[in-house]
């Protein structure tokens, strides 16, 4: 890992079943030159490898998901094998937790990929479920994804906002003693496209002690 850069696509796709979608994600993700991606929001029920070439680069040979329910949520991780062997560690409907090792060194590191729930009482599971990962001292590990909390109320473009949930989100990152990954070239980073859209942050996480 210390002679490689990996480029990893994270993704809120808010559904991925539209065809008049694949060709524009399929140029986003080749666009990207991404060894990972990780898509949040699938809102599909399962995949397989007929429907994932529909839009996925055929260099994204493996991959595991978790189901939505109905048209809610769902997540995807695919990976191209040739650069890194992935193992399932933890596989739960707000997040799936990998283990990669990279064939060209053999070293390990840890990649959590969060869609976390909206309502409760899947929002206090979830964070029960974050809040209980142990990370070594050293550990490489990123969580990344679509939380649905806010790290401040600045990270959305509309006023309001739950400054409980803020706090209860600093707790958990102070807790696994985590540091943000800085945003570059843009103010936010999800938009719900709408005529007037409502702009939120999304961002991805390291320990402090992590070497990637």
């Amino acid at each position: 890992m210390n002679t490689h850069n990996w480029d990893i696509l994270c993704w809120n796709i808010r559904g991925v079943n539209g065809s008049d979608k694949w060709d524009a994600v399929r140029d986003k993700i080749n666009e990207s030159a991404s060894s990972i991606i990780c898509l949040q929001e699938t809102k599909r029920e399962n995949f397989d490898i007929s429907f994932l070439r529909k839009f996925l680069p055929r260099r994204l040979d493996k991959f595991d998901y978790t189901p939505s329910i109905g048209a809610s949520g769902g997540i995807l991780v695919a990976w191209n094998n040739s650069h890194f062997l992935g193992t399932v560690i933890d596989s739960q409907s707000f997040g799936i937790t990998m283990e990669f090792t990279s064939v060209s060194n053999i070293s390990k590191w840890k990649l959590t990929t969060i869609y976390g729930p909206c309502q409760e009482p899947q929002c206090s599971d979830f964070v029960r479920w974050l809040t209980n990962h142990t990370i070594g001292n050293a550990e490489n590990w990123l969580f990344l994804g679509d939380f649905n909390f806010y790290r401040s109320l600045e990270n959305s473009n509309k006023l309001g906002g739950n400054l409980q949930d803020t706090l209860i989100f600093h707790e958990v990152i102070g807790h696994l003693g985590l540091v943000e990954l800085p945003l570059k070239g843009r103010a936010f980073t999800w938009s719900n496209m709408q005529n007037d859209p409502s702009l939120s942050n999304w961002t991805g996480f390291l320990p402090q002690s992590s070497g990637l």
